[in-house]
């Protein structure tokens, strides 16, 4: 059966925080994970974006993050059942004058029967200026990086990553996965 799916579900919060999904001893982890890793500028499209990211394929960080933020996700939306989290996570750096024009993220749909219908950001530090994640239109909020904090907020919601100041910001993005009823 194929996917039938809203722009949005207007019955279900569209943003909510989670906070303190890492202590402060694991966002440092993460922040040096990321310069590991050689972040480099994402590329599709330097005048829409001009962060540097890795992408990294986890399935065990993915399930890691997942167990943690289980209780605060929807068990269902509408039709479809939680799943878990994407295993593709994109790890962030916004150096001074990075940002991330606003946009809408997109469902991801691994098979037939499932579908990503939330994004997750987590932020790994706040020892920076600007770099506040601005929600438009549907929604009127800001979002200021604290580490530990979450973001989980339904696709096609624009948003931005404004632009950093001063210093360096660190953050992670995945998706929430849902699926059909016995798939």
């Amino acid at each position: 059966m194929a996917l039938k799916v809203p722009m949005r579900f207007e019955s279900e919060s569209l943003l909510w925080l989670v906070e303190d999904i890492y202590s402060l001893e694991e966002c440092a982890e993460f922040i040096n994970l990321i310069e590991r890793s050689s972040p480099t500028l994402a590329t599709n499209n330097p005048m829409y974006r001009n962060q540097d990211r890795v992408i990294r394929d986890d399935s065990r960080m993915s399930k890691k993050l997942f167990e943690r933020l289980r209780p605060h996700l929807p068990e269902k939306m509408e039709d479809y059942e939680l799943i878990g989290l994407n295993e593709r996570l994109r790890m962030y750096r916004y150096r001074s004058g990075q940002y991330f024009e606003p946009h809408m993220d997109h469902w991801y749909r691994p098979n037939e029967t499932q579908i990503t219908l939330h994004s997750v950001l987590v932020y790994f530090n706040d020892d920076f200026e600007g770099g506040e994640t601005q929600f438009q239109e549907q929604i009127s909020e800001t979002v200021v990086p604290k580490p530990g904090r979450v973001a989980i907020f339904q696709h096609k919601i624009r948003h931005e990553g404004c632009v950093v100041r001063n210093g360096t910001k660190y953050a992670m993005r995945t998706d929430v996965l849902y699926g059909l009823p016995n798939n």
